[in-house]
């Protein structure tokens, strides 16, 4: 394995390849250089026999550009590398050479010569190299983009036009930054990193910004509907949620504040309404507070009581035996 750092500058760039490598060592190799340049990613099958890759890479203040050239291969980013990631982050892929799949939500991308995808790291995501590539990535932190959207922007992924526009600049950008790799000094790093993310921003939010907010509605109201069809189990949560539905924690509390509330507060107010339906229905005439609550996924009827009365204004009790009707 071929690994050189190139020292002049204090943020250097570093460069890597499979060359020297045994057929048994390469898959392991690859899978860590992976993890290294785009956050952790497994190597779904093993690689053939005399596959090549050779990559290089160098930092921006945060700011990474990756340049790749890998024969074919699999790759997929689970779940559990997702909760271990420091931060959520970005990427921004544009394809020089080659053909590549890439799926990610609901999602499933063909990419080419000349094509820009930005995608993130905090969805599962599977690639398939089918023929010989060449890309350049950008891979940052989300909450430095996220900075520079519309509050609440939700973000799974995208294809961004690269012939036109905004989208051609930042092609164009990424591009640039690859060939000059070497070429920049200490001094380039800001103006470079303050650059990228303003292009990205203004990519994201003229091409992205409406198709992302209704894709990220339909998977609010398919975290809705789970919710729904489980508010009885008492270990319903946001992780619980995240996981039935092959997504991190951060993104359904994305998801959520696009509404205004975490998502436990709305497992908590649905449960209270049916809490509420139910201790006015003669079915239950029989049943305690207590049973209604522990039904609904309430463990602690004291809690229970309490988060009625702020919710409606009245206790559950008083609103049962007929008092004053609850303000929701």
């Amino acid at each position: 394995m071929l690994m050189k750092t190139r020292t002049a500058d204090p943020a250097p760039v570093h460069e890597w390849s499979t060359a020297g490598l045994t057929r048994s060592d390469t898959t392991d190799a690859w899978q860590a250089a992976l993890t290294e340049n785009y956050g952790e990613w497994q190597v779904a099958q093993a690689v053939d026999n005399g596959f090549t890759a050779s990559v290089r890479n160098r930092d921006f203040n945060g700011v990474r550009v990756v340049e790749c050239v890998c024969d074919p291969c699999t790759g997929r980013r689970l779940p559990q590398f997702i909760e271990r990631e420091p931060e959520p982050y970005i990427g921004v892929q544009i394809t020089k050479a080659g053909r590549e799949r890439f799926h990610f939500g609901d999602e499933d991308i063909s990419l080419g010569a000349g094509d820009m995808v930005i995608w993130s790291g905090s969805q599962p995501s599977e690639f398939t190299v089918m023929e010989r590539l060449h890309k350049v990535s950008l891979v940052l932190p989300w909450a430095d983009v996220q900075e520079r959207l519309p509050r609440g922007s939700a973000f799974t992924g995208t294809v961004i036009d690269s012939r036109v526009g905004i989208g051609a600049v930042l092609y164009s950008h990424v591009d640039s930054l690859a060939r000059q790799l070497e070429v920049f000094t200490e001094n380039d790093h800001a103006a470079v990193r303050r650059a990228t993310l303003e292009l990205l921003a203004a990519a994201m939010s003229h091409r992205v910004e409406v198709p992302q907010r209704a894709l990220a509605l339909r998977y609010l109201k398919q975290l809705q509907d789970h919710i729904l069809n489980n508010l009885q189990d008492e270990h319903l949560s946001p992780t619980s949620i995240a996981a039935a539905n092959h997504m991190s924690p951060r993104y359904v509390h994305m998801l959520f504040a696009q509404i205004g509330v975490s998502a436990s507060a709305w497992i908590r107010t649905q449960r209270l309404e049916r809490c509420k339906e139910d201790l006015r229905n003669r079915a239950y005439r029989d049943s305690s507070v207590a049973e209604i609550a522990y039904a609904w996924g309430f463990t602690d009827p004291s809690h229970f009581t309490r988060v009625f009365k702020q919710q409606y204004g009245v206790g559950p009790r008083e609103y049962r035996e007929g008092g004053t009707r609850p303000a929701g």
